[in-house]
């Protein structure tokens, strides 16, 4: 019964999620699990999960390391703490050269994405959207939890990024929840990317629809982590505002 498991899984194309993280202890059991257990509902696709953890000082990376030893589509690439742009860089990288997948998902490592709508996403992939994105502003999303200036500095930064980075028909750039194929990204500079923090996501939107992306957005609630700190930091948000005005 297991070789023949193993040989459909074989047979499967192949999807790469990268998950960042900085100190989720917490949290990153959880969601692994989570994110496997959606397998069950993938007919297409194996996923693999590759956690980016940046050295984490609260043990994250020990949590990770005994998981694999359940998981055999489990990975963990490490490194300094640089920025959560730098981080996918490096997971983006792994993951095209190690697997060759079919498609790449991004998602937060804090709780605050849905991993029950991965299948709709990969159906989605399949169906002939090369970028789909988990939405917080398309009829049916939404960001209960956001502060004022939080909600202020999402929704003018997506204004800008849409009208200066040509990306007119997304409604939610810097959303941190994507399916995406993975043939986009030898088109793509990410290395060209002026940033290493959290503006690499909406920068990523632009080069991704510059070099022929079709996009479809799904609606997601958005509600605060349950669990651990926020990483969103002030030098994060000014950052994202200097970043849009180098887009072109």
């Amino acid at each position: 019964m297991k070789q023949h498991s193993s040989q459909k899984n074989e047979s499967l194309l192949k999807a790469c999620l990268v998950l960042p993280t900085y100190n989720e202890a917490e949290n990153i059991e959880s969601i692994t699990k989570a994110i496997f257990a959606m397998q069950s509902n993938i007919d297409t696709h194996q996923l693999y999960v590759i956690v980016v953890d940046d050295n984490s000082p609260d043990g994250t990376q020990e949590i990770v390391k005994k998981q694999m030893q359940k998981h055999p589509y489990l990975r963990l690439v490490t490194g300094n703490k640089v920025g959560l742009g730098d981080a996918y860089k490096r997971g983006i990288s792994f993951a095209m050269s190690t697997f060759n997948p079919d498609l790449l998902l991004q998602m937060d490592a804090d709780g605050q994405h849905d991993p029950t709508l991965i299948p709709k996403f990969i159906n989605l992939a399949n169906d002939g959207f090369s970028l789909v994105i988990g939405s917080r502003y398309v009829p049916g999303g939404s960001t209960p939890d956001f502060s004022y200036w939080r909600k202020f500095l999402s929704i003018v930064g997506n204004f800008l990024i849409r009208h200066l980075g040509k990306a007119s028909n997304v409604q939610d750039c810097t959303s941190g929840f994507r399916c995406i194929k993975a043939n986009l990204f030898p088109k793509c500079n990410l290395d060209g990317l002026s940033t290493r923090g959290y503006s690499f996501q909406s920068l990523l939107v632009c080069e991704l629809i510059r070099n022929g992306a079709k996009p479809i957005e799904v609606p997601i609630i958005f509600k605060d982590r349950v669990k651990g700190k926020s990483k969103l930091t002030l030098r994060d948000q000014i950052e994202f505002l200097v970043s849009i005005t180098k887009i072109t």
